[in-house]
């Protein structure tokens, strides 16, 4: 079943394609390849881009070379998810480097240069144009040959999504070029990737040709992704208004969509109880090794292949199963122990959301030891995979937020998120595991789940005054499957919260927290969350940290290095007339 991915992840060191990327710093793909367009391998380079960093290696010869950036970091699902969680509520990273620290502090504002934002811009760029060299080249004959077209066309409306959501401005190429691209504000690609969407779902196979290729229903839940984000993206547009064309009916008919005609598709609900007794949840099996098993990857609209042999990077699931648990003394997680990297916890804000359902404060939380088998029980909710037990670590848990980068035992400040984890099903216990490589996972990553779809059913019939309907879905699909209590009823905070306890640690929180205007702005300062386990002790009181934050901190700087060598940056992004952010480097950070 996954011998497709094998060849995926092989053929990438074989790639036949030298790409000219005039405006980025990127390596040459393969100087000793030939220069021969080859449809099969291109077609499984615009998939591997996505699950690999580069030609080799796992932290080596990635195909970004951005100044400052660990190769490691370079992969496409890593960058996303940096942006999307360390900026949050969800994570703080203790690691004192560069790709994390702007991050967790929030505080990115004039830094152009910033390596993570630079990582994200140069990535999402280089893949657009894979993509791009397929569709300019490849055969349009067969059935199969036109499937093709379509799901390339879709891995570049999803890079494009993130462009859109990352940044005000963004450089739109969609034919082979060698020029500077010109940028699109963000309301002008919203309407592009509707346009676009709506014809690749018509032109995608009713259902996926294999477990790690998309069809329609990929392209159906993206469209109702960004219906539901319409008001973020359209801020600017001078012809928006708020719900303009009635933007959050159509998030629920595309999510309702996604639901109706895939019935291929559905909700992992069956637990694995293992012959020793041991029980894995639903909820947990979706981040497990064998989540690609039939009946679990069923709920996996877009799933990136990971194998411990064939597809090792650090940009994937390692880095989520490793960054959260520390040397010696937790439990086995399928990963050798002394490839734990010690770098991240959660937020005491993200394990309020568990807490709060319960009426438990924090101080009571204290006296909670639990590992993160348990602590499901103990919070009610399957999806509370959380650890404050140190276990034979030697530290004890608490709930009060990091103050300093670099020690090991400020780890223990805030509880541990174990919800990735390397052990398979078919191990009576964890400690059991059978691996195929004792140092890498072969989890994949869910990237796109059904359970969004309903989540974005519930949110928009809530935002159109029909409350009972929304929780009636939030209670009776999403919290059911988890074992949750019901809620009693539903508003913004609570609505938000269930975001987070559903897709923690997913790499979209951002996303939710401006939908809700909870990151930056005159708006946000209802929900202070950044002062909590962010900074060092010496950066209490920067200047992001004020009221009313500058609105431009909803998204990115367009790193300063493209801003000065494109020559369209002044042209298309300060020359907009519509454009409040012109005098301040176009996109509100300076440069």
């Amino acid at each position: 079943m996954r011998s497709i991915l094998k060849y995926m992840a092989l053929a990438c060191i074989a790639l036949v394609m030298a790409s000219c990327v005039q405006d980025l710093n990127t390596k040459p793909i393969d100087p000793n390849s030939s220069t021969t367009f080859n449809a099969n391998r291109m077609f499984t380079k615009c998939y591997a881009c996505m699950a690999v960093i580069g030609q080799s290696g796992p932290g080596e010869n990635s195909d970004v070379d951005w100044p400052g950036l660990d190769a490691g970091t370079s992969g496409f699902y890593r960058v996303i998810w940096y942006c999307n969680e360390l900026s949050s509520d969800e994570a703080w990273w203790i690691w004192d480097d560069k790709e994390s620290t702007q991050l967790c502090q929030t505080n990115w504002d004039n830094a152009g240069e910033s390596v993570m934002m630079g990582a994200i811009y140069a990535r999402l760029m280089l893949n657009i144009k894979y993509c791009n060299h397929y569709l300019a080249q490849a055969p349009n004959v067969t059935d199969e040959d036109k499937y093709r077209l379509a799901e390339v066309r879709w891995i570049r409306a999803l890079h494009y999504f993130y462009y859109m959501d990352m940044f005000l401005y963004s450089p739109f190429v969609i034919e082979e070029s060698s020029d500077f691209p010109h940028f699109l504000p963000r309301h002008e690609l919203y309407a592009w990737l509707v346009d676009e969407l709506k014809d690749v779902i018509i032109e995608l196979p009713a259902q996926r040709l294999s477990d790690y290729r998309v069809g329609k229903a990929a392209a159906q839940l993206l469209l109702a992704r960004i219906y539901l984000n319409a008001d973020v993206y359209n801020k600017y547009n001078p012809e928006w208004t708020a719900n303009a064309d009635a933007t959050w009916q159509k998030a629920y008919t595309a999510a309702t969509s996604v639901i109706n005609d895939n019935p291929q598709h559905s909700l992992v609900t069956e637990k694995v109880v293992t012959d020793s007794g041991f029980v894995y949840s639903a909820y947990q099996q979706l981040f497990m090794a064998d989540n690609h098993r039939p009946d679990v990857i069923k709920e996996s609209l877009f799933q990136i292949y990971q194998d411990g042999n064939y597809a090792q990077s650090y940009a994937n699931s390692i880095m989520l199963i490793a960054a959260s648990r520390t040397k010696g003394g937790m439990n086995p997680c399928g990963v050798e122990d002394e490839s734990m990297w010690q770098s991240m916890r959660t937020s005491p804000t993200m394990v309020d959301k568990f807490l709060k359902p319960m009426n438990i404060d924090r101080e009571t939380a204290k006296d909670m030891v639990y590992d993160e088998y348990h602590m499901p029980a103990v919070l009610h909710d399957d999806r509370a995979i959380l650890s404050s037990d140190g276990l034979t670590t030697g530290y004890k848990y608490q709930l009060t937020g990091n103050m300093d980068l670099g020690k090991v035992e400020y780890l223990f400040e805030s509880w541990s998120a174990l919800k990735f984890t390397g052990v398979s099903t078919d191990a009576s216990l964890p400690k059991y595991h059978k691996r195929q490589n004792k140092n890498w996972p072969d989890t994949d990553i869910p990237m796109m789940r059904l359970a969004e779809a309903y989540m974005i059913q519930a949110e928009a019939l809530f935002r159109q005054g029909k409350t009972g309907d929304a929780l009636d879905i939030i209670n009776n699909v999403i919290r059911k499957r988890a074992n949750a209590d019901p809620l009693p009823s539903l508003d913004e905070e609570t609505l938000l919260d269930e975001w987070s306890r559903e897709f923690y640690f997913e790499g979209r929180r951002r996303i939710d927290l401006i939908r809700f205007n909870r990151f930056f702005g005159p708006e946000s300062d209802q929900y202070r969350y950044h002062w909590e386990g962010r900074m060092k002790a010496k950066d209490i009181g920067i200047p992001t940290f004020i009221a009313g934050s500058a609105e431009q901190m909803n998204w990115f700087p367009i790193p300063s290095s493209d801003k000065r060598q494109n020559p369209n940056f002044k042209k298309d992004v300060e020359g907009d007339p519509n454009n409040k952010f012109a005098a301040e480097g176009g996109d509100g950070h300076t440069y």
